[in-house]
């Protein structure tokens, strides 16, 4: 099971990649990175799940912060010292918010304002969205690749078509291992047409160490409070998505508990940042296979904590996983997160739509779709912060539907007159006659 949940955690083996080739970094500081985020992931895990909150949520990298990163990286006068340092600082931020005053915290406001469902349903939608570029189109690849597009349809449907059959499938051990399965089933078809290089696992030492601060550490104020911001959306989904598996689990989800999942999710991160790594988030593909295997034990998901930290030692392993065939994983992570959108849709389907809530939750849903599709020289002239904050549609959505709740005032239903109704007929023999 634990293993299950590492492969599915696409963003672990594509988001370290891209930073270091984007800074143009050595192979083995490339190496370095994966090594981080996976130590991170796993300590966050178990903050999560056996420390602080104790609940059955894995964390791995969120693509907000990773984009933050590489753009107050390449900054003029900047570096990634800089922005990681600045990412340590928001998230003890964060933590100092967890902390109660008269017996209430920032935090816990925030969770009892989100546990409306009609905001918890829409964040799950909105951040499905934000991440559907890690499905399809990392399924069909690109033309440069050497098994595009043919190849990597194939395989890729091969692994989908398992996992789907598997996952209906009434046997348990089956549902359990459908991903570990279904991606097996599909290298072996991938490795007919395209040989898959195992050289550099060979290469690779079998152990590491995660360097303190590799890239330095300084603080920039302006980064700090974007990085702030960015944060709300990493919150809030910890909140969402709490509530969507206890929801399953039938198992009731107080703010206070919501309080302490932040608590773990923030203070993973600011250990994370120390070590050269993103901040953490509950990741979606790993409660959709949470949903699917309808296995919510905290014990596997610790159990898949001390994994992720043991593959961040050992490099060779490391390695293992950057070569599997990306397609295979996008293909995956195709039925995943269609799994966790429609749960969206389901959860929103229970809400009492009148045309108040209609109108505003509609607005703010397009607005936070649209926030995808902003082209780069839309971005470019803006400020950076609001050019940053645009790039998350769960914030712009949540936000959107927040204020327009406030402000918009609660229309109260209109009485119903009857014009032109006649009054009903009464016959006189059947009205008793008053008593003298």
């Amino acid at each position: 099971m634990g293993l299950q949940n590492v492969f599915v955690m696409t963003g672990v083996f594509v988001f370290p990649g891209i930073l270091g080739r984007s800074f143009h970094l050595p192979p083995e500081v490339i190496a370095d990175l994966y090594t981080a985020t996976f130590i991170g992931c796993g300590v966050t895990t178990l903050l999560m799940a056996g420390v602080i909150a104790k609940f059955p949520l894995i964390a791995g990298p969120y693509a907000g912060v990773f984009a933050a990163l590489v753009t107050f990286g390449h900054m003029p006068g900047s570096d990634l010292g800089a922005a990681f340092g600045s990412l340590c600082a928001a998230s003890l931020a964060w933590c100092l918010l967890t902390i109660p005053i008269r017996g209430k915290s920032v935090v816990m406001l925030l969770a009892t304002a989100v546990r409306n469902p009609v905001i918890t349903g829409s964040i799950v939608m909105l951040v499905m969205m934000q991440i559907a570029d890690l499905t399809f189109p990392h399924w069909i690849g690109k033309p440069g690749d050497p098994t595009f597009p043919l190849v990597n349809l194939g395989c890729g449907l091969v692994t989908a078509v398992v996992l789907v059959a598997l996952i209906i499938s009434p046997i348990v051990i089956l549902r359990r291992l459908s991903l570990l399965i279904a991606l097996g089933c599909g290298t072996l078809v991938f490795e007919m047409f395209a040989t898959i290089d195992f050289g550099a696992v060979v290469r690779a030492p079998w152990f590491v160490m995660p360097h303190l601060f590799a890239f330095g550490f300084s603080f920039n104020f302006e980064y700090a409070l974007v990085f702030f911001l960015v944060l709300v959306a990493v919150n809030i989904q910890t909140i969402a998505l709490m509530s969507a598996v206890g929801e399953w689990a039938e198992v009731p989800v107080t703010p206070a508990r919501h309080t302490r999942g932040i608590l773990s999710m923030m203070l993973g991160s600011a250990l994370a940042s120390t070590i050269g790594t993103f901040s953490m988030i509950p990741y979606p593909a790993c409660v959709a296979l949470l949903r699917s295997t309808r296995v919510a034990s905290r014990y596997v998901t610790m159990a898949t904590g001390a994994l992720l930290i043991a593959i961040g030692f050992c490099s060779k392993i490391d390695f293992l996983f950057v070569v599997l065939p990306v397609p295979l994983l996008g293909a995956a992570a195709t039925v995943l997160f269609g799994m966790v959108f429609l749960h969206s849709v389901e959860m929103l389907s229970h809400v009492e739509w009148e045309p108040r809530r209609l109108a505003i939750t509609g607005f703010a849903l397009m607005l936070g779709f649209g926030c995808n599709f902003l082209e780069p020289e839309v971005l470019k002239p803006l400020p950076l912060v609001v050019a940053l904050l645009l790039q998350q549609p769960t914030i712009v959505g949540v936000t959107t539907m927040i204020v327009l709740g406030a402000i918009i005032p609660k229309l109260k239903p209109p009485i119903t007159h009857h014009v032109g109704a006649e009054a009903p007929f009464i016959d006189p023999a059947t009205v008793a006659e008053p008593q003298p």
